[in-house]
This record gives structure tokens, C-alpha cells and sequence, in this order.
């Protein structure tokens, strides 16, 4: 008898993804534990392995690479010598059994419709439920489902950017199919935007002390040790005063506050796929040779493609840093369930006044971006001051 091959579901939130490719040919053997097909779920691809026995075969509407997929859509069969075609037998994808095609009427193919057909099933009810609660129409609304299926995220992409209602435009252009790890930056971007209360705090901070630890970094680089970054050093500093202000590291979990034990710090790093952002797993406790070579690592892996899903999983405080492209102040947006997200702008050298005497320092522009139903300003203001106290007079633990 075979066995389904079914898309299967990644993390928690997934409904879709990409298909990459077989990493079976059709027609060979396939053990249990055997690695069989590559899926892009959030931000990452993954193998996904077997846990069946049986013969590859692939139905004539198999995806190909490059193909959309939603969770539980079947992919391919595992046969035995038996039955190499078990899809003669199978009934087709969204058969209803028993039903049959009238006599005299051809089955339609799901290629024939180019554009979604708006009957009752072109709109999930719970997203129907949602466009009759935030007064949308979504008539106009381009789904991101399967046959383009209208589901909860895309209502609230459509309230939230205010275009239910595609306008009448005379531009000309072409369209690029968005990827799998593009539509879940853009989900948690709305996300972060519309389902916290976010507030912005803006400080300027002496980082002449910051700058001269960076030079002397650089200066005792040996092949043996990474030097430390700027990023890496300030990851170290925010994982450190989240000790005195755990309300910045906790999360909001339909409706109760989680307070993790850990400091995971993700921090945003530009690949040519997108945004992502890997995870620094009790940064508190790392010493900062040892902080900067995963950092390292994690960011050579991102841009290569090779992050799996786990190395982005757990984040508890986000440090986004846009100095290095000349960005002075930016407004970070949140990524929930976290409470928090640091926007690091650049280091410009400025003269400032120290009693009656103007001098030259290095400052650095700090962006606090907190979720307000978590935390108050006032709380918020002190973490953002104890961080640039640290930034201001470094730690002596930094430099061993």
C-alpha cells in the first residue's frame, strides 16, 4: 500500500511554503530516516526526512522547484513494487469521496483558473469573520493562499495598509512573485506595527569608550580570535542590563506576561533573500571572544542560505543595527512576541561641551522600540539609561 507524501508544517504559525527541490529522483528507493525534499517554511529551508519506507513516485501534478505549498497538500507517493502508479487509485487533491463528474462534463484542472473565482470557498470563514469585524472589503483582495485563498493575514495586511480596494492606476510595470521568507518579514512587520502598542525612545550616548575598546580589538587581532564588533559588543551590554530590567526581555502571550529565565539576543542581519535574525543564546553568559565568534558564524550561514529555522527561534530582546549604511536614527519595529527591539544608528564624532570646555566625541544615536502594554516609559527610559552608562563606562568583564 503507499504512502502520502504531505507537505509537513515547520513552525507553529506556517500554513505555506516554497518547495526546493527532491533530494530523491522519481522511481528510487527512499528507508525511513532517509532526508527526502527541501521546503522553505519562515525565513528558512529545511530537509525534511522520511519516516516511511517505499519507492519515490511522483503524480503528474507534483510540485515543481520553486512552487507554492500549503501544509498537508501531498506531494508524492511512497509505492511498493505492487503499485508503482499508486495515484490512479488515490482520489485527487479536494475530492469529495463518493462524489463523481456528471456524465458529459470534464473535470476542470486547477491549472484552467488563472485568477481566483470569488465562490464561498474563496475566503477562509475565520478571515470572513475578521472583514466583517474590521468593516474591510475584501472583494478586491488578492489572496496569498492556495488558489488565492483569502486568509486572516491577508485582512489584516488590507486594513492596516488601507488598500482593500486596489485603485484605478495608468502605471506600467511587471509584478515580482513574492518569496516565502519575503511574505513572512511583511506578516511580521504588520504584525509588530498593528498588534502591539509600540512607543519610540530616542538617546544620543558618549561612545568615545566604545570606540577606543573597538581599536584596541582590532589592534590584538590574532588568527586564533574574532575581534569583536561594534554589534557584538552592544549585544553583550544590552544582554547585560536586561538583568536589571527583565520586563524589556519578557513577551505577551494572549493576554498574560511570559518572563523567560534566558537572555536570547536576536540581532538583523541583511541577506539577499531579506531581513533575518538569528539568535544569540544566553549572551549574557558568553565572554566576547566567544560572543563574536558565533555572531560570526551565524551571519556567514544567513547569507549563504544555510540558517535552519532553529537558529532563529527563541529570541527574547531584537538589536538591529543600521550605522554601518549612515543611518543616524531609524524607528525599529518590533518582532512579537518580543517586548522590544534596540535600533543602533552611526557613530559620528561631534563637539560637545564638558563643564567649560568644548571638546571632540565619538556619539551614538540608541532607538528603544517597547511594546507599551508590557511596559511603561518610565521603565523603559531606565533600561535605555543603564545601557548607556554601560556604553559610557564599559564593564571591565568586556575586556578579558
Amino acid at each position: 500500500m503507499a504512502t502520502e507524501v504531505t507537505v509537513p508544517r515547520l513552525g507553529w504559525s506556517m500554513e505555506e511554503g516554497t518547495f526546493q527541490e527532491w533530494l530523491k529522483a522519481d522511481g528510487e528507493r527512499v528507508e525511513a530516516g532517509d532526508m527526502l525534499f527541501v521546503l522553505e517554511g519562515d525565513k528558512a529551508s529545511q530537509e525534511v526526512e522520511s519516516f516511511d519506507a517505499g519507492y519515490l513516485r511522483l503524480p503528474p501534478d507534483a510540485p515543481k522547484p520553486g512552487d507554492g505549498v500549503v501544509v498537508g497538500q501531498r506531494l508524492a507517493f511512497l509505492a511498493d513494487e505492487d503499485n508503482l502508479e499508486p495515484w490512479k487509485d488515490a482520489p485527487q487533491p479536494g475530492a469529495v469521496p463518493g462524489r463523481k463528474t456528471p456524465v458529459g462534463q470534464a473535470p476542470v484542472p486547477a491549472t484552467a483558473q488563472t485568477k481566483p473565482v470569488r465562490s464561498g470557498n474563496s475566503i477562509s470563514p475565520r478571515a470572513l469573520r475578521l472583514a466583517t469585524e474590521m468593516d474591510v472589503d475584501w472583494c478586491n483582495i488578492e489572496g496569498t493562499g492556495r488558489g488565492g485563498r483569502i486568509r486572516e493575514q491577508d485582512i489584516r495586511a488590507a486594513a492596516a495598509l488601507g488598500q482593500a480596494a486596489a485603485p484605478a492606476t495608468s502605471l506600467t510595470g511587471k509584478t515580482e512573485p513574492l518569496s516565502a521568507t519575503r511574505k513572512t518579514i511583511a506578516l511580521q512587520m504588520v504584525a509588530g506595527a498593528n498588534l502591539t502598542a509600540p512607543v519610540t525612545l530616542h538617546r544620543e550616548v558618549d561612545a568615545t569608550a566604545l570606540v577606543a575598546l573597538r581599536r584596541q580589538f582590532k589592534q590584538a587581532r590574532d588568527d586564533k580570535k574574532t575581534a569583536p564588533t561594534y554589534n557584538d559588543i552592544l549585544i553583550r551590554l544590552v544582554a547585560e542590563a536586561l538583568k536589571s530590567h527583565p520586563q524589556l526581555n519578557s513577551q505577551w502571550r494572549e493576554e498574560v506576561v511570559f518572563v523567560p529565565e534566558q537572555i536570547h539576543i536576536a540581532f538583523a542581519v541583511d541577506t539577499p533573500t531579506g531581513l533575518l535574525a538569528p539568535v544569540v543564546r544566553d549572551a549574557d553568559r558568553l565572554p566576547i571572544h566567544h560572543l563574536a565568534d558565533q555572531t560570526k558564524a551565524l551571519v556567514q550561514q544567513a547569507r549563504a542560505g544555510r540558517l535552519d529555522a532553529g537558529q532563529m527561534r527563541d529570541g527574547t530582546f531584537t538589536v538591529s543595527n543600521m550605522g554601518g549604511q549612515g543611518v543616524d536614527l531609524f524607528t525599529p519595529v518590533i518582532n512579537p512576541p518580543q517586548c522590544a527591539v534596540l535600533g543602533v544608528g552611526c557613530i559620528r564624532k561631534k563637539v560637545v561641551w564638558l563643564g567649560e570646555q568644548a571638546v571632540g566625541r565619538d556619539r551614538l544615536n540608541l532607538s528603544l522600540t517597547f511594546d507599551h502594554r508590557i511596559v511603561d516609559g518610565a521603565p523603559a527610559a531606565g533600561f535605555l539609561g543603564d545601557l548607556a552608562w554601560q556604553i559610557e563606562q564599559l564593564p571591565e568583564s568586556l575586556t578579558h
